[in-house]
């Protein structure tokens, strides 16, 4: 559907081009570039749990033309000088702290580039071969500094994230194959953590056991999380003043009754106080006055930087 549209307007253009009289020289038909879909591949040597992602736009360049930002999957057509191979890179695209309008290039994740043949009229696919799962963390780029810290990912002895005073729940593991997050492909995923609000126990709040020093100056410092869960769940830094603890929301998801992933970046709040020697990450919830038992399930927590 999306290729056809892309072809039915493509010609519209090319009609109205004729009648403008600007230009009655012939426009050759454009290639097609398809991209249907875009994952993390896996990673045998991950300490960060699974190579969970939620990639949901998708910028292009062909032979370094910018061909803007697109969802996916997309379809769209190629002006191009002559037919055969062209360099085609493609740019992972993420929804920011959960918002669909809010869309960026995730700033952590290697580009894919590969040399694909374009011809008029007809569509090429890329990635190359079909295989959507071709992006990493970019481990070399920028310094070589990357820090992907696990927050917590349930498999290990032991909790990461542990719950606050405010807190009146805290985790269960959960085994439960109808429950916990389903790894991708080729990976295993043992346990997931979920809590569970009802009467009497209205709020789930959790810390990190462990303070980061992180950048500021406007660096970017996501949070990156997979969840399920039938309450809203507030993301945040707390900050470490001298003399001072400020707590700090950066996003709140909404329920999600399917396994989710999320990009949270925390640049406002952690760059916002400069003078914090160092940071929790905290996530929460508040029991709906509904009636109902709510759970909340979360997985692969991780915290990902350039100090």
């Amino acid at each position: 559907m999306r290729e056809s549209f892309a072809r039915w307007a493509f010609r519209a253009v090319v009609i109205l081009w004729g009648f403008s009289g600007c230009d009655t020289r012939s426009i050759d038909e454009p290639a097609y570039l398809h991209v249907e879909a875009l994952a993390m591949q896996p990673d045998a040597n991950s300490t960060y749990g699974n190579t969970s992602s939620k990639i949901t736009t998708v910028w292009i360049e062909v032979d370094g033309v910018n061909l803007g930002a697109h969802h996916l999957p997309v379809t769209l057509p190629v002006l191009i000088d002559q037919e055969g191979p062209a360099e085609v890179l493609l740019y992972p695209g993420i929804n920011i702290n959960g918002i669909s309008s809010f869309r960026g290039i995730y700033p952590f994740y290697t580009e894919y580039k590969a040399t694909v043949n374009l011809q008029r009229g007809k569509t090429a696919q890329a990635p190359l071969g079909g295989n959507s799962r071709v992006f990493s963390y970019d481990w070399t780029g920028f310094g070589r500094n990357l820090v992907v810290a696990p927050l917590e990912n349930f498999e290990a002895v032991g909790q990461r994230l542990i719950a606050t005073i405010q807190s009146d729940t805290s985790w269960i593991l959960t085994s439960d194959p109808t429950l916990r997050f389903p790894a991708p492909a080729g990976e295993s995923n043992t346990y997931s953590g979920m809590a569970i609000l009802d009467t009497g126990i209205s709020r789930f709040e959790v810390h990190s056991m462990d303070r980061y020093v992180l950048p500021k100056q406007g660096a970017n410092v996501y949070v990156e999380l997979d969840y399920q869960c039938s309450v809203p769940l507030s993301v945040g830094v707390i900050a470490y003043r001298p003399g001072q603890i400020i707590q700090m929301p950066t996003a709140t998801l909404n329920p999600s009754s399917a396994w989710n992933h999320a990009y949270i970046n925390l640049v406002t709040e952690v760059s916002g106080v400069p003078d914090a020697n160092d940071f929790r990450i905290f996530l929460g919830s508040i029991k709906a006055a509904n009636g109902k038992l709510d759970t909340v399930l979360v997985d692969n927590v991780r915290l990902v930087y350039r100090p």
